[in-house]
């Protein structure tokens, strides 16, 4: 009889909290794939800036469902593998309230201290980045010291 694991959004906030890099893949003519750095809410939520001009970023804006993956990339073959996929939906964040909650979480987390990045440099055009929302509807969290199960038996936490 399998054991069933449940994986909890604690166990998805301190597996997110020492990492900052996320592979995003976008669709649209054909897959693309892009590095962003990210922040997250309590809620899951994942805030990164893209440019809505580049090839993921006119992507997301004609097709909303996206995966994306989030690893150390200093893990070695040999390690116990730890990685979260995600798969989910994202929008472009809008008004100033939502954008500067989202825009002081990423500089936060990520500790960034470049003022240019900010809503008025945004809403002037002095720099192209915009805040996007990824909201997660499926996470698969692998982490071979935490659940000891075998590949593709990891625990999925549906949204």
């Amino acid at each position: 009889m399998k054991k069933y694991l449940v994986l909890t959004k604690k166990d998805v906030l301190e597996f997110l909290d020492d990492k900052k890099l996320m592979v995003l893949a976008t669709y649209g003519e054909h897959p693309w794939i892009a590095s962003v750095y990210y922040s997250f809410d309590k809620d899951l939520n994942i805030y990164f800036i893209s440019t809505p001009t580049t090839i993921h970023g006119r992507q997301m804006e004609k097709n909303k469902k996206v995966a994306a993956a989030i690893v150390d990339s200093q893990q070695k073959p040999s390690d116990a593998k730890k990685g979260l996929q995600i798969y989910g939906t994202v929008e472009r964040v809008s008004g100033i309230n939502k954008i500067n909650y989202a825009l002081r979480l990423w500089k936060d987390f990520l500790n960034i201290q470049r003022p240019d990045i900010s809503f008025e440099n945004m809403k002037k055009g002095l720099y192209k980045g915009r805040m996007y929302k990824l909201t997660p509807k499926k996470i698969k969290l692998f982490d071979q010291d935490k659940f000891k199960v075998p590949d593709g038996e990891e625990p999925i936490l549906e949204l």
